[in-house]
């Protein structure tokens, strides 16, 4: 297994895993990629070679956005940024996986450079956030402005990890807070971030997505809930939905084995009920 991670142009990080003769597979993190307070590092590359070990016959490609984000950058500004690491590296046509955050800016990457984009899955994500998603990221972008940073990883843990972590891992996080700096490399990206998210509506451009898309989501994720998860799905022509059931919003990290099964079918070109959970 080739691995390789860095800065790309000394401002954007990646993380390279698999094989590189294969063919280009670009993932695009969610809201956690402006919370690192690190360099990408080894720990985090074996890391996420475990979790997209599904993947490692590939090309694959973990890209951040870019650190210091402009002011006023939308999800539409940060496809068109992705979109020029993807022909400047020649990565494409490349399947894409968008999660979360990752999944908004995912959506105008399809619509707006579809010769880019070989086909794509859209991970825990809408077209638009839910109102209460929008209450839960102005309330994170409200934290993020204060420096409260063990409060808003403690409650972005709340709202996302699976099971019992839900109530164990936000105590664990705020004991850190009081011993460790939790604040990230950049405090303004959360915000821009946040703000990107809040402002993302994508309902104009999903008719433009040629590519074959996959949805997948859980049917108890509180920032992106079931209706609007649909309505994603519904207005893009070449779809498919896998809804899981009982999960919620951390459904990369909660069902990791089973979300990536469902996403190299699709990729492999395998389509009908039987990429449902």
């Amino acid at each position: 297994m080739d691995l390789e991670y860095g800065m790309l142009d000394g401002r954007r990080p990646y993380y390279r895993i698999g094989d590189t003769d294969g063919e280009p597979l670009v993932i695009l993190p969610g809201l956690s990629d402006s919370l690192q307070r690190d360099e990408p590092n080894r720990g985090t590359a074996m890391a996420l070679a475990g979790l997209y070990r599904s993947f490692l016959d590939r090309d694959v490609w973990v890209v951040g956005r870019r650190r210091h984000i402009p002011a006023g950058s939308t999800t539409r500004d940060m496809a068109a940024a992705y979109a020029t690491v993807i022909d400047e590296y020649d990565l494409w046509p490349a399947d894409v996986i968008g999660v979360s955050l990752g999944g908004l800016v995912a959506q105008y990457l399809a619509a707006e450079y579809a010769d880019y984009v070989d086909s794509v899955v859209l991970v825990s994500c809408g077209a638009r956030l839910g109102g209460y998603g929008e209450e839960l990221a102005k309330r994170w972008r409200t934290m993020a402005g204060k420096g409260e940073w063990s409060e808003i990883i403690a409650d972005t843990e709340r709202k996302s990890a699976p099971g019992y972590q839900r109530q164990v891992l936000p105590s664990m996080i705020r004991v850190a807070g009081r011993f460790v700096d939790l604040r990230p490399e950049v405090p303004a990206d959360v915000v821009l971030s946040l703000t990107a998210a809040l402002e993302h509506d994508a309902r104009d451009v999903l008719g433009d997505i040629d590519a074959p898309t996959l949805v997948v989501a859980g049917d108890n994720d509180r920032l992106f809930p079931e209706p609007r998860v649909r309505e994603l799905k519904d207005g893009i022509d070449d779809s498919t939905l896998a809804l899981f059931k009982g999960a919620g919003h951390g459904l990369a990290t909660s069902k990791p084995k089973r979300v990536n099964e469902i996403s190299r079918r699709f990729f492999d070109g395998f389509r009908g009920d039987g990429l449902y959970p």
